[in-house]
């Protein structure tokens, strides 16, 4: 775990939770190019970490099948917190689930870059 966790942009950060260290990396790179600025986390348990010292993001995009923790349990933690209940949270996950309660949106993998920005555009503007 040497890439770093946080980039260098300015703005309420997205936090991208996802264990396949090839998505962190090609979304953090999408999402920099872009102007967000990018929090990473490895699993849940980070995240719910994370998130205690850097206050609610404006997006988490949750993949769903994780260690340690995994999306199911993050969301449902995240939802009790009222510190998070209003963050929205974008499922990104390559089963054929559909949006568990507590998230408001699904982007299956692979997805596209234009229907990845749109939905980052529109949480964090």
């Amino acid at each position: 775990m040497t890439e770093p966790l946080h980039s260098t942009a300015t703005a309420t950060p997205i936090l991208i939770v996802d264990d396949d260290p090839d998505i962190r990396e090609a979304l953090r790179d999408i999402l920099d190019d872009a102007g967000y600025s990018v929090v990473l986390a490895f699993h849940g348990q980070m995240a719910l970490e994370l998130l205690g010292t850097m206050g609610p993001p404006c997006l988490v995009l949750l993949d769903w099948m994780m260690p340690v923790m995994d999306g199911a349990q993050f969301l449902h933690l995240l939802r009790e917190n009222p510190l998070y209940d209003t963050v929205k949270v974008i499922l990104c996950t390559a089963s054929g689930r559909d949006v568990p309660p507590g998230a408001q949106g699904l982007l299956r993998k692979p997805f596209e870059l234009d229907e990845l920005l749109a939905v980052v555009s529109e949480s964090c503007g």
